[in-house]
């Protein structure tokens, strides 16, 4: 992972920022919209081969599922950790599957072992598919983030409960 130096402010003021933006986001709706659930996931980043576990509310609005979440990957020699409010939109209903694709915001936090705090802020485009068979959906997803610089891809799997 690339370790650029920015102040340790800038980056818990971006996480404040973003988790304003989704406190103010979701406002008494009609009857449509509401919590659904929670996503739990894991999996690996490739840029780096590190081992990531995140988690999060699903909220419906209209079509779109929002999935503002947070993500911790196990990096060595620092921390590493995701910001994101995502979107989703199924594409692909089937009665077994449900295929999805979707796009969000991210901020990557960096902080190296003796060096100073990083936060990147980034785009996220999603591509997955949720199975229907258990009451615990599982899922499988694959995250491309767009930031400046290294633009990992991120495998997942979890469940939707």
């Amino acid at each position: 992972m690339r370790f650029a130096a920015w102040s340790s402010k800038a980056g818990w003021t971006a996480a404040l920022t973003l988790a304003l933006i989704a406190v103010s986001a979701f406002k008494p709706a009609p009857a449509s919209a509401g919590l659904m659930g929670w996503q739990a996931i894991g999996g690996w980043y490739t840029d780096n081969n590190d081992f990531f576990l995140g988690a999060g509310p699903r909220f419906a609005v209209g079509p779109v599922t929002a999935i503002p979440n947070a993500e911790y990957v196990f990096v060595s020699g620092g921390k590493l950790f995701t910001l994101n409010l995502d979107g989703t939109l199924n594409v692909l209903p089937l009665a077994v599957a449900t295929g999805y694709v979707g796009g969000g915001l991210a901020f990557v936090i960096s902080d190296p072992d003796g060096g100073s705090s990083n936060t990147d802020t980034g785009m996220n485009l999603i591509a997955g598919m949720s199975f229907n068979l258990l009451k615990l959906h599982p899922f499988a997803q694959i995250k491309y983030i767009v930031k400046d610089g290294n633009d990992p891809f991120v495998f997942g799997i979890g469940l939707h409960f």
